[in-house]
C-alpha cells in the first residue's frame, strides 16, 4: 500500500465527519438456529459513523434504483462493511440497506456508498 492510499482513507473519514451528519449502522447477523420452534433470532450490532447523504439523481432511477432512494456515502475506515438486510438509522428514520458500493484506495476500502430505502 503507498503511502498516497493510507492518506486518501483518512481524507474519506475527514471530509464525511466536517461535512456530514452521523448516522447508526445496524448489522444484521443470522444469530443461532432452534431446532425446537425452528426459529432462528438474528443478533445486531451497532456502529455510529459520519456520512454524507445526498439523493440519487433522477437518471440513476432505474430498475435497480428507485424514486426515493437515499445515497449515503460512509468512510470505509475502521468500520465493518454493511450489507443488504442491515438497517441504517438517520435522525429518526430507519432505511434498509439495498446494496453497496466499495471505492477503494490501493486494494484497501475507502469509501462504501450505500443505497439505502425506507
Amino acid at each position: 500500500m503507498a503511502t498516497l492510499d493510507a492518506g486518501f482513507r483518512g481524507l474519506a473519514k475527514t471530509l464525511s465527519t466536517a461535512f456530514g451528519t452521523d448516522i447508526t449502522i445496524t448489522y444484521v447477523t443470522a444469530g443461532s438456529f432452534n431446532p425446537t420452534t425452528q426459529t432462528a433470532t438474528p443478533s445486531t450490532s451497532t456502529s455510529s459513523v459520519p456520512a454524507v447523504i445526498s439523493e440519487f439523481d433522477v437518471l440513476e432511477v432505474n430498475g435497480l434504483v428507485e424514486a426515493g432512494d437515499v445515497k449515503v456515502d460512509v468512510p470505509a475506515l475502521g468500520i465493518t462493511e454493511p450489507k443488504a438486510d442491515d438497517t441504517v438509522t438517520i435522525g429518526s428514520d430507519v432505511f434498509h440497506v439495498i446494496s453497496v458500493r466499495t471505492t477503494y484506495s490501493g486494494d484497501q476500502a475507502a469509501l462504501y456508498e450505500l443505497q439505502v430505502r425506507r
